[in-house]
């Protein structure tokens, strides 16, 4: 598959990311970024249902312009970049991806208590990209992008407000020869499983609550039925079942007194969702509602989002983080048995 290769350089603002922040009380962050993109030319099926988008890789430097609290931030992503209109004088391309994020400045009792947006140096990063290209040669494209990144340790550690912020940026891209794709009839179609599947996860993440605590760890087993609507998606259906070993410091955390004896760690949801599949990777959104929460300690619905890889049609692996809300509540890697 064929390369393309540039820079982007980034100028931005900061969202407040604690309660009685000033909103300009900093400078604007800057940031610069290079990247590499590999163009699919259509050698699976999923690449031409998609229109050929590019798969990107993008190590990124910012500079938040708060050397004391909020310090620098370097993030290594990955992301699927397509186009939404394509013409021959420009194109206008959306990129979404995810990836990690190294910070110099966190949350440290003492000598940092005024960063409320990260409490560990390595987070994750989210980010998404909508960009104007337009040729200047027949090798060289100029990019005008409009950015958006968040980042969040995923409730791994407190304080988690997160770093979220805008971005404007213009970039220069490489690309050394015509990308040539592959025309192929697909007769795959009549081919696709569309029964219903019965699927087991069994997940585990760890938590902090308080902004001195201990990891809690929390434990989930989901059993959901998967219809494949088409070749790319599939609906979800299912039940999940936590044990959360963090519940007397959410009371804490809330100002709420725990009670005496000992707290019933499990819960239990109902769910819907959808997989999107690009080969052995796939997305997965799952929209939860509890039907079983004793203490009523979180909101009544939860979301779920992740990266699932499969190594057999039987057996996957995952990375899922539940939400509830905006505030992210436990990162799961887990483990699919798929029948």
């Amino acid at each position: 598959m064929p390369w393309s290769f540039g820079v982007n350089g980034y100028y931005g603002t900061l969202f407040r990311y604690r309660s009685g922040l000033p909103a300009l009380n900093f400078t604007h962050p800057l940031g610069v970024e290079v990247f590499a993109n590999r163009h699919t030319v259509g050698k699976r099926e999923w690449e031409r249902h998609f229109n050929y988008p590019q798969i990107g890789y993008a190590l990124a430097y910012y500079n938040y312009g708060v050397p004391d609290e909020l310090g620098e931030a370097v993030t290594l992503t990955t992301y699927l970049d397509n186009a939404i209109i394509e013409g021959r004088k420009g194109s206008l391309r959306f990129n979404v991806g995810t990836g990690l994020v190294y910070s110099t400045r966190h949350y440290v009792p003492i000598t940092n208590e005024q960063n409320k947006a990260i409490g560990s140096a390595l987070a994750f990063s989210l980010r998404g990209t909508l960009r104007y290209e337009f040729p200047l040669s027949r090798h060289t494209f100029m990019n005008l992008n409009l950015a958006f990144r968040h980042f969040s340790n995923g409730g791994l550690d407190k304080p988690n407000n997160g770093m979220n912020f805008p971005l404007l940026g213009v970039g220069v891209r490489y690309q050394q020869g015509e990308v040539r794709y592959i025309e192929q009839n697909d007769t795959v179609a009549a081919t696709i499983d569309k029964s219903i599947r019965l699927n087991l996860r069994v997940a585990a993440g760890v938590k902090e609550v308080l902004l001195i605590d201990e990891k809690h760890p929390v434990y989930t087993l989901s059993a959901y039925a998967s219809k494949r609507i088409t070749r790319t998606s599939s609906l979800l259906f299912g039940v999940d079942a936590f044990h959360d070993t963090a519940l007397r410091n959410e009371f804490i955390n809330m100002s709420l007194q725990p009670p005496d004896e000992e707290l019933e760690p499990r819960m239990a949801g109902i769910t819907v969702g959808h997989e999107l599949h690009l080969n052995r990777f796939s997305f997965m959104f799952q929209f939860g509602r509890y039907v079983y929460q004793p203490y009523r300690l979180f909101p009544n619905n939860y979301q779920r989002y992740g990266l699932q890889y499969s190594f057999t049609r039987n057996l996957s692996t995952s990375a899922m983080l539940m939400v509830h809300t905006r505030t992210a509540n436990v990162l799961e890697w887990g483990i699919g048995l798929h029948l």
